[in-house]
């Protein structure tokens, strides 16, 4: 499942979805499971909106009979809520009008103020990534990706292409490893020159 938040609109409150628990559950869950942006899954391409699942795993996920969940899915399609596309082995479902509930929105600058942006990015990393990787790694991270163009407008990870935290922070604890290992080993070398200058010179 993608990591991050969904939006929900308001317009929930009024359609028949809402007033049926164990259906507006399963709603939710669909929203939450579609992926934002196409991609390809054990080659299978989806589009934004859609996820592959099964009945038994839907049933785990959502701690709801297998049966009923059939039944909730089904009426949701009946409803044109969404879509199923069913093989012997999966179902790829499809929100319909996805981007009703969930806005996709292009990577621009963001027009909130630049230290709001500031104190989410610290969240979102020490949020999701505390328990992973040591402080200082955190600090550190934080620190390089946050330091802003001179106009102070913008952030150096807001004027990247694509900016993924999870991914950039399992590169960034690989070379700050790799340069740790380095800087050990020039100080090893030079130790070893200056005694080694020092039998012969001593």
């Amino acid at each position: 499942m993608e990591k991050g938040w969904i939006k929900l609109h308001r317009k929930l409150l009024d359609n028949g979805v809402f007033y049926d628990a164990e259906l507006f559950k399963i709603f939710i869950w669909c929203i939450l499971k579609a992926n934002r942006k196409p991609k390809e899954v054990s080659n299978i391409k989806l589009k934004a909106g859609q996820f592959i699942t099964g009945r038994v795993s839907a049933s785990e996920e959502l701690h709801i009979k297998p049966s009923t969940v059939y039944d909730r899915m089904q009426k949701l399609k009946r409803m044109k809520y969404i879509s199923i596309k069913s093989t012997t082995k999966f179902s790829i479902v499809s929100v319909l009008k996805y981007n009703d509930y969930q806005v996709v929105e292009e990577a621009k600058t963001p027009s909130v103020h630049i230290d709001t942006r500031l104190e989410k990015f610290n969240v979102d990393v020490y949020f999701e990534y505390k328990d992973k990787y040591d402080t200082d790694i955190l600090k550190e991270f934080i620190s390089y990706w946050t330091e802003p163009n001179k106009a102070q407008t913008k952030m150096r990870f807001e004027m990247q292409k694509t900016f993924e935290i999870g991914r950039r922070l399992a590169s960034w604890e690989k070379n700050s490893k790799n340069f740790k290992k380095t800087e050990k080993k020039n100080i090893i070398d030079t130790w070893q020159e200056a005694r080694e200058y020092l039998i012969k010179h001593g």
